[in-house]
């Protein structure tokens, strides 16, 4: 994101000078080595609040117009707070932006909604991935302006018939990818594999860092009648990997449990390839019915085994055209065309 901006205006770029800890974070494999590091400057430490108020400060001698802070955990909201508190003092027309992934932690008790009541507060305005999260948070604060934006959907351009040959893929596959975690639902992808496998013959590809809270499925998956079909693979899945499984799938499953917007979702579109997804948060934003995929109930097995029966028995081509134009609308330069037109709002707003 700070690479598309930068192509259109002036950006500074900051970021930690502490990794997570392990209970927040407890991925097995958090680095890519093969990626080049980000040329952000480490400023901010969640232990040291004497950070939190200097990043506030070379902020505001920036004179920086626009402060765009990632959200997706209560973690961050002291820090937060304390920075977009300090700007509001000392450099009231920095507009302070909160861009966010979830509105609320996976794992969510009374304590992390009031941590983020504290950061939303301080926000002048916030950028949101699905309509669901745009009409809560206008409603929540009225007087702020909200946006929704489709997540941008990067395009690695993998070719199809070489990522199947290096990963092993002989007819058609259903894919799942990305960490596996308990909100995911990928349970009821399981429960769906007889039917999918009975029906077209699939093989079911689960990929992805398997977290602790849905450990659970390594178990049911072992159970399944069609445990042969299903690869489970559990590890951490690079860049250039995760371009390989989605040019070799023929279709994305996501059967989460609940969503906000879906970075897979977003790199399936980007692929071009159909999605089958629960009917919830931002899927029902970017999953058009007969268009770009099919959606089905939360939870529903008999409903995910009927959407991907549906998108492998129309095939790819019915698919491409809705798919193409999707690409197109969600890429990444179009992404950081509608945040500067949306802080443009802001400051207009302002004077």
């Amino acid at each position: 994101m700070a690479a598309e901006l930068s192509r259109l205006a002036s950006v500074r770029y900051f970021t930690f000078l502490r990794a997570y800890p392990r209970w927040l974070d407890p991925r097995r494999f958090s680095r890519d080595p093969r990626l080049a590091p980000a040329p952000a400057v480490p400023v901010l430490d969640y232990l040291a609040p004497r950070t939190w108020t200097s990043t506030a400060a070379k902020i505001a001698e920036g004179g920086a117009g626009s402060l765009i802070v990632p959200w997706w955990t209560s973690f961050w909201a002291l820090p937060v707070r304390t920075i977009f508190r300090r700007l509001e003092r000392s450099s009231p027309g920095t507009r302070r932006v909160l861009l966010c992934h979830n509105l609320e932690d996976h794992e969510r008790g009374a304590f992390q909604r009031f941590l983020t009541l504290g950061a939303f507060s301080a926000a002048d305005a916030f950028l949101v991935h699905s309509e669901e999260n745009r009409r809560e948070l206008a409603k929540r604060f009225p007087r702020r302006t909200v946006a929704s934006l489709p997540l941008p959907a990067p395009d690695t351009g993998a070719d199809r018939e070489a990522a199947r040959k290096r990963l092993g893929v002989d007819g058609p596959l259903a894919l799942f990818l990305g960490l596996v975690r308990r909100y995911k639902g990928v349970e009821t992808l399981i429960a769906a594999a007889p039917r999918i496998v009975r029906e077209s013959g699939a093989r079911i590809a689960v990929v992805g860092e398997v977290f602790s809270d849905a450990s659970f499925l390594a178990r049911l998956h072992r159970s399944s009648p069609m445990a042969d079909r299903i690869l489970w693979k559990d590890q951490y899945v690079s860049e250039e990997e995760m371009g390989m499984w989605l040019a070799a799938s023929d279709v994305v499953v996501l059967p989460y449990r609940e969503i906000s917007g879906s970075a897979i979702a977003a790199r399936a579109i980007g692929a071009r390839r159909p999605i089958a997804a629960s009917a919830i948060g931002g899927l029902k934003d970017i999953v058009v019915p007969g268009v770009t995929g099919e959606l089905f109930p939360p939870g529903d097995a008999g409903g995910l085994a009927d959407a991907v029966a549906r998108i492998l028995t129309r095939g790819p081509g019915a698919y491409a055209p809705g798919l193409d134009r999707a690409a197109r609308e969600t890429s990444w330069p179009r992404y950081a065309e509608r945040i500067l037109s949306f802080l443009t709002t802001l400051e207009d707003r302002k004077t």
